[in-house]
């Protein structure tokens, strides 16, 4: 069983679902009356560095898509991986796009769109037209989208596809947000709108759709959290990834870059006097230690702080996962902060002890 018992549920066909491990490469399919099916995609290509997992739901199959964590310097340009479980017939199929990312699925098979977001203030550019990819059963379709400046239309920004109920549906911006200057700064207000989706084939262009029916923020808040399937105990088999081949110049940069992120505890900031500050008042005496080999290397950071008087306090963190992935750490130096900043202090600690923070 897998070591954090987390899974999706997909519920297809009648009295059937499909289980999806949310940390390793497995699907099981169970039906009333029949044998589990197991499928896995140890050996899948997602590149080299760490990634999360989406499970979107469709009438028949599930699509599990692999989407890779920023690293250190914001790139999400990867190729983002999906992994397409049939009830039917238990295949799988992979698919990797490095421009899109996927925004749902429906009947239709797994929606992607385009990374580009449109400058809020340019209000042209929110209608005009763009592409959405759709992967189904091997194929891939691509169906543009045209919009005007009415709330009634589908805008270019499409955000969720689902099969909510009897018929698919889109959610969308209907047009560019509002820009406005409040408390010393800029705030952008958003409006959604949803429309269903037509059951059968879709047409080469999707038309402004008439029926689109406004969304609060709330509605469409409640839409994004439902949206993923049931999280249940994770019932899957132990099925690890395979570990990859990942180059030594790759291995040590992301060990660099984590210990860069520790690398100024003590001379954090400027103040203004322009003397050097630390993270954080009070962290001193700072130590990085680089530990184990790769993939189960760790870098420990180990301090003063007063949270812990007399004792020593220790941040640490894995560079890369069990199949040897690198695992970005941004802003691990903030987050530390921020730790320290929101904790209470802990109890005194005999002089030398060290405790995991």
């Amino acid at each position: 069983m897998s070591t954090d018992s987390r899974a999706r549920r997909v519920a297809v066909g009648q009295d059937a679902e499909i289980l999806v491990s949310m940390t390793q490469p497995v699907a099981v399919i169970r039906a009333a009356g029949e044998d589990d099916r197991v499928v896995s995609w140890p050996d899948l290509d997602v590149g080299d560095v760490a990634v999360g997992v989406t499970v979107y739901a469709a009438p028949d199959d599930a699509w599990v898509v692999y989407a890779p964590s920023e690293d250190d310097e914001g790139d999400l340009h990867r190729p983002v991986t999906a992994v397409h479980v049939r009830w039917v017939d238990a295949v799988t199929q992979a698919y990797a796009d490095g421009s899109r990312y996927a925004v749902g699925a429906t009947r239709h098979g797994l929606w992607l769109r385009e990374r580009h977001e449109p400058d809020p203030h340019d209000r042209a550019a929110w209608s005009t037209d763009t592409e959405l990819v759709v992967i189904a059963d091997g194929t891939r379709t691509t169906h543009t989208t045209h919009t005007t400046h009415t709330t009634h239309t589908i805008d270019r920004r499409v955000l969720i596809v689902e099969d909510a109920g009897d018929a698919p549906r889109m959610v969308f911006s209907p047009d560019a947000p509002d820009v406005r200057a409040e408390h010393g700064g800029t705030s952008y207000h958003y409006r959604y709108a949803t429309a269903l989706l037509p059951t059968g084939p879709l047409p080469e262009r999707l038309l402004p759709m008439s029926d689109a029916v406004p969304l609060s923020e709330e509605e469409f808040m409640d839409i994004l959290h439902w949206r993923q399937p049931d999280e249940v105990v994770d019932t899957t088999p132990d099925v690890p990834w395979q570990r990859i081949h990942l180059p030594m110049e790759r291995r040590d940069a992301a060990i660099t870059a984590l210990v860069d992120e520790f690398g100024d505890l003590a001379q954090y900031w400027r103040g203004p006097d322009g003397e050097p500050q630390p993270l954080i008042p009070g962290l001193s005496e700072p130590r990085i230690d680089i530990l184990g080999e790769w993939p189960d290397t760790r870098v420990e950071v180990t301090f003063r702080h007063p949270l812990l008087p007399g004792g020593l306090l220790r941040r640490a963190l894995r560079v890369f996962d069990d199949a040897g992935r690198i695992t970005p750490h941004p802003y691990a130096s903030i987050h530390l902060m921020e730790d320290l900043d929101t904790h209470a202090p802990l109890p005194p600690a005999s002089p030398g002890e060290v405790r995991a923070f």
